[in-house]
């Protein structure tokens, strides 16, 4: 028997039944996460399966907040409205990601993901990338040096051109195991920006300068449009290593005969920095992962172009180190990526919003 029948004309609303309502508990019970509700005066008045194993059986019901998760923390921040962040529960050892919704005749909807464990496996990737990355140097070197002692002695023309082979290889997995080093130092913290403010013109016409050999002989024009005396709050050697990836990037990319052009502008309490190129554009598949590490819109380019794919992820994490954003627009007729810093005469976190189009 069908479940649904086509009627002939719709019932008038006065003959409909009133849909049923659906029971609360049956709502928290379909959750994933650990839920519960939070009655007007405090304390849980319902909560799944979920919440009961975490906190134990016989724990959460009737009881507030605060002793139910010993986290004045997590207390205090129900007590000013909705919120969502990562939150330690010292009653359980645990980081929950907590999230807060206002209900009905003063209620509160409490969401409790435990992040614990994806938090410990996050750490041991990290700690591994960090050892491997830091063994791999030393063998890397002495690949390096052997290599570069043999071009610099006499060979017949197949023994140089393996022994280039090995050099060019040794070169890629030098920048590989430095790309590496480089993103576990910002993903551990252990970076630690030291912000001063840079004048943009001076500063960028130094970094084009190391691209323009590169970039004449693809024939491609490399230049800045940046307004004098427009100041950031960066890291020197932070900025110069983000904008030295997103150019390299752009060269890459742009083909034969096309333009890479450093644009920046004052947005309010913030630092625009845009380099925008005339390549192939990214589709849109690629566009939301393109700052991964490892991630590759083109692996098969990339890769031929001696790329590690960890550059755009080290823009990233640089960028936030220092309180600002990212991001990235792009279309058939190019790509635009962009950086937001502070501006000396703001100490706010900038914002997600960007310009329009590249």
């Amino acid at each position: 028997m069908a479940l649904f029948r086509r009627k002939s004309a719709p019932e008038p609303l006065a003959a409909r039944a009133p849909e049923p309502e659906v029971p609360q508990q049956a709502v928290l019970d379909a959750l994933p996460d650990a839920a519960g509700v939070l009655g007007p005066d405090g304390r849980f008045a319902a909560a799944n399966a979920a919440m009961e194993s975490l906190f134990g059986a016989g724990r959460v019901l009737g009881r507030s907040l605060l002793e139910t998760t010993r986290s004045k923390e997590l207390a205090d921040a129900l007590e000013q409205g909705p919120f969502e962040a990562e939150v330690h529960l010292p009653a359980l050892q645990k980081q929950v990601l907590a999230r807060a919704r206002p209900l009905s005749h003063g209620r509160a909807l409490l969401l409790l993901r435990d992040l614990t464990e994806a938090k410990r496996l996050e750490a041991v990737r990290r700690d591994f990338i960090a050892n491997a990355s830091h063994e791999l140097r030393t063998p890397v070197s002495a690949l390096k040096g052997a290599a570069e002692t043999l071009l610099s002695m006499p060979l017949d023309a197949d023994a140089k051109s393996f022994v280039h082979i090995v050099s060019r290889h040794a070169e890629r997995l030098a920048r590989l195991t430095q790309d590496l080093l480089d993103l576990s130092r910002l993903e551990t913290g252990l970076f630690r920006p030291s912000a001063e403010t840079l004048e943009l013109a001076p500063f960028v016409e130094g970094l084009i300068e190391l691209f323009v050999e590169v970039a004449s002989k693809k024939q491609i024009s490399v230049g800045a449009d940046i307004p004098p005396g427009l100041r950031c709050r960066a890291d020197r050697r932070a900025l110069e290593q983000m904008l030295v990836n997103l150019l390299d990037n752009a060269v890459k990319y742009t083909p034969q005969g096309g333009r890479v052009t450093v644009l920046a502008d004052d947005v309010g309490g913030a630092v625009e920095i845009s380099v925008l190129d005339t390549g192939p554009g990214i589709e849109d598949r690629h566009r939301e992962r393109i700052f991964e590490r490892f991630y590759r819109a083109d692996s098969g380019r990339a890769r031929e172009s001696g790329g590690t794919g960890l550059g755009l992820a080290i823009v990233k994490h640089l960028t936030q180190a220092q309180g600002g954003t990212v991001g990235v627009q792009s279309g058939r007729g190019g790509s635009r990526f962009w950086i937001r810093l502070p501006s000396p005469s703001s100490n706010a976190v900038v914002t997600e919003t960007s310009r329009g189009p590249a």
